[in-house]
């Protein structure tokens, strides 16, 4: 079954704010006082899920709310290698 593959970072976002101790909805809110008023919780699960793209000025507010640089949250050489023609065409095989 495909699914669709839209970030490659969200799993490391998930990472981060559970490390933190953060629900999606905290995280949420601290997005939207950084200044990202679309960023509700939704948004947040699906980028964390992979199936919405985020783009780069999200990841840098995201970064700086987790308290985190944006290399934190992108992955190796190896991880992109391997998953970016999934990622070109938008989606997997899981």
């Amino acid at each position: 079954m495909s699914k669709r593959f839209r970030n490659i970072s969200g799993p490391e976002i998930r990472r981060q704010r559970m490390a933190q101790e953060l629900s999606q909805d905290q995280l949420a809110a601290r997005l939207q006082l950084a200044g990202l008023d679309h960023m509700d919780r939704v948004a947040v699960a699906k980028i964390e899920s992979q199936i919405r793209s985020a783009f780069d000025w999200e990841l840098a507010a995201i970064a700086e709310v987790l308290g985190v640089e944006v290399s934190v949250l992108l992955p190796g050489k190896q991880k992109l290698k391997k998953e970016l023609p999934d990622l070109i065409r938008g989606n997997r095989s899981d």
